[in-house]
């Protein structure tokens, strides 16, 4: 068992140490007013150290110098200094160079604190870097930095990335900027791990260094050549945190939605005369302004996005793009800091937006940002372009997604973008209930809501716990522009941010399509919904790869397009596995016919399933590709994960999709029988031994409310299978059933490695 590393906090420190040397504090912060040229700190003499606050082993090491010139200060085991600056907390900017000679303990994954140097509140919380051991941190490799409260050294940590080697001495700077916050450099360069407002500090008043742990194989340091420049009061912006999707929310958006009408053969208004539109110098959509050279006509489709009748050339953009230097400090974020400052961009747009991993809306995105496709105004689009404006998340924003997540820019893989819309170029103005063109499709294929098949939409019975509708109405409204993965440049006020909650608004968005509300209830989702599906089949029809497996991320796209080609009569969506077989779908590819492990006939293919360009499994060096043939004795690291990625992030989101499916006897356009007798077995094994025995054998513990099979996410799902499911023509027990397994053999011969 690890001993506990028992340290003293920064206060206790100056009150029990019988070595303190006192100083005048008002004088010396007096030499250093907010705003001052640095001053310099060169430790020569004994006299150098008038100004600090030491304990245990810190001297003068008059034979250490950095560049051969001066001496330096020696902090060894069990040492410490601290130099108080001031008595409030503000901004302010240090630069050190301390001298790691590259001592490591005995064990270098056991829990001990090495040494450390950085800033401290006047509450006692401090911002360090230095070396910290544990087995989960690779403090014999790099440097990690700490905010410390007093109490616990381990309390919130950043693995900076940064190596220890070569030996000798390092410049480090803390530059706290009044506007941006902490910033962390190394050798000059940024340290973008470091994330100012985990740290908890509202500015520093001291400096101070600890020396290593005073056990074992020990390590000394040396401090040299140091400089401090005081600034004035932290104004950081405080944090807020919305949900664009909350009942207040909700009522604001349906008091200025655009109206929706059922529009059906029999009420069809004519195509208007291209006088008849408005004549306009600009229009708004979701906060964004359009502004035109020139008055233009323009128009609306039945979901309320505008189309203006070409060409048009857009000469502003409201919120205005920003480049390089014009996007403030205070709003750059790690991403856009590893970026060359021109190409930085805030509230970008692109015309003719590429079916492909490729965006230009902001530098913030990870991956997929490509900045040879950063466009500037004028635009000018021409009949059948598309224009996608977006409005970038500021840094101070907290902002709920779709069903969960809370997604804030900088943080994780969370999207920078906070909500995008189209406008449309067309030859000619369109009826009323015109949808809108894929923003993909340069064909502009234009569907008519009057065309809808609305009869092939069932009238089941809706269960107590339905959703308000509203929301789905909401979840869909704005249109799902992501063309890339992991949800990295997905706008969040748009669409879902991860592949669980996609399936989760698809399938329940097609369940409260499949009940008996009533028609004009349903109309403005109906409508919403199809808008989705022919988006998604837009980017497929202009060359996209599809949405792979890969763990939850890939799951969702498949459903809006299938229903969409249903309703439209397009059996080129309707049917888009025949169509585009080679094109990826997360549902698809982590589902299969095969011998199970625990008897069923069907199996889940693994975190990254099998590819459906080459049949072959997805191991991607990991064993993530097909597993359940094989028993829970033979499972390693990737096995495991693939069953972890099994109960919690996918299965329990696709049972919506799959009961509207079977509902719509819709199971042949699907054309993947697997996924339906995967989600019966889903729902109706019984996995209690089934559980016992993966514990027994992996350690791995899924008896949990949340991860066991027979469920799904939400509650009026499994209300509404429980109702629906067993009274539909199709058998309940295709997954007992021996089915042709040829593909997942297949697929597991000529697994990818």
């Amino acid at each position: 068992m690890l001993r506990m590393i028992r340290m003293l906090s920064l206060s206790a420190v100056i009150a029990v140490s019988s070595t303190v040397l006192i100083w005048n504090r008002n004088n010396f912060a007096a030499t250093l007013p907010a705003g001052s040229e640095s001053k310099r700190f060169v430790f020569d003499s004994t006299k150098s150290l008038e100004n600090w606050t030491i304990t245990g082993d810190v001297t003068i090491d008059m034979a250490k110098s950095r560049q051969g010139k001066g001496c330096s200060l020696k902090i060894g085991p069990g040492g410490k200094a601290l130099l108080k600056l001031r008595d409030s907390d503000e901004s302010g900017k240090i630069e050190v160079w301390i001298s790691d000679d590259g001592t490591t303990p005995e064990d270098a994954k056991g829990r001990r604190v090495g040494p450390r140097w950085g800033l401290v509140q006047s509450d006692g919380n401090v911002l360090a870097v230095g070396i910290l051991y544990a087995n989960y941190l690779g403090g014999d490799e790099g440097y990690t930095a700490t905010a410390f409260d007093g109490r616990q050294w381990y309390n919130q940590l950043f693995w900076l990335g940064v190596r220890r080697a070569p030996v000798g001495w390092h410049k480090w700077t803390f530059d706290f900027d009044p506007e941006v916050g902490l910033q962390v450099f190394h050798n000059d360069r940024q340290v973008n791990a470091v994330d100012s407002r985990k740290t908890g500090l509202k500015g520093f008043s001291s400096f101070a260094v600890w020396g290593d742990e005073d056990k074992g194989r020990k390590q000394t340091i040396w401090l040299a050549d140091m400089s401090v420049t005081l600034g004035g009061p932290v104004k950081i912006p405080p944090m807020v945190e919305a949900d664009p999707y909350d009942a207040r929310a909700l009522a604001a958006e349906t008091t200025t939605s655009f109206p929706i009408i059922i529009h059906t053969k029999e009420n069809a208004t004519a195509r208007p005369r291209l006088q008849e539109l408005p004549l306009k110098r600009s229009v708004a959509q979701h906060g964004i302004t359009w502004t035109f050279q020139e008055p233009v006509r323009v128009g609306r489709f039945v979901n309320g996005d505008w189309y203006v009748v070409g060409p048009v050339t857009i000469k502003a953009l409201d919120p205005k793009p920003l480049y390089g230097s014009e996007i403030p400090k205070r709003e750059l974020d790690r991403m856009d800091r590893e970026r060359n400052e021109e190409h930085r961009i805030r509230n970008g747009f692109m015309l003719n937006p590429p079916a492909s991993m490729k965006v230009a809306y902001d530098s913030g995105v990870r991956n997929w940002f490509t900045p040879s496709l950063i466009q500037k105004l004028p635009v000018t689009m021409k009949p059948g372009d598309s224009l996608v404006s977006t409005i970038s998340m500021h840094k101070n924003l907290v902002l709920h997604a779709q069903l969960r997540n809370k997604i804030e820019r900088g943080v994780g893989d969370s999207s920078p973008i906070r909500t995008a819309v189209v406008l449309t170029c067309v030859f000619e103005p369109q009826p009323a209930d015109a949808f809108r063109p894929g923003f993909c499709d340069r064909q502009q294929r234009i569907y008519l809501a009057r065309n809808l098949k609305r009869e092939l939409l069932p009238r089941a019975v809706a269960t107590p716990s339905i959703p308000n509708i509203q929301q789905y109405i909401r979840f869909t409204q704005r249109p799902w522009v992501g063309t890339c993965f992991f949800g990295f440049e997905e706008p969040v006020e748009n669409m879902p941010q991860y592949g669980l909650e996609y399936g989760r608004v698809v399938g329940i968005s097609a369940m409260l399509l499949c009940t008996d509300l009533k028609p004009e209830q349903k109309e403005p989702l109906l409508v919403n919904f199809i808008q989705v599906g022919i988006d998604l089949g837009g980017i497929i029809l202009a060359g996209h790869p599809g949405w792979t497996g890969w763990g939850g991320h890939g799951s969702g796209r498949k459903l809006p397009i299938v229903f969409a080609g249903l309703l439209l009569g397009d059996n080129e969506l309707a049917n888009i596995n025949n169509s585009f077989p080679g094109v990826s779908f997360g549902e698809d590819e982590q589902t299969a016919y095969g011998d199970c492990w625990t008897g069923a006939k069907v199996v889940f293919a693994g975190h990254s399933g099998i590819d459906a360009a080459t049949g072959a499994g997805r191991s991607r060096g990991n064993g993530w590709g097909p597993y359940e043939h094989t028993p829970p004795s033979q499972w390693k690291q990737g096995q495991n994960t693939s069953e972890s990625y099994r109960r919690c992030c996918t299965s329990v989101g696709w049972v919506a999709q799959a009961l509207a499916l079977r509902l719509m006897h819709a199971e042949k356009a699907w054309n993947h029988d697997a996924f339906f007798d995967y989600i019966d077995r889903w729902m109706y094994e019984d996995d209690t031994a089934f559980v016992k025995t993966i514990r027994e054998a992996t350690g791995r513990d899924h008896d949990k409310e949340w991860a066991r099979q027979g469920q799904a996410w939400d509650a009026f799902v499994n209300e509404m299978w429980a109702k629906h499911r067993s009274m539909l023509e199709a058998p309940t027990d295709g997954w007992k059933q021996k089915h042709d397994d040829s593909y997942y053999r297949k697929a597991m011969a000529k697994t990818q490695k």
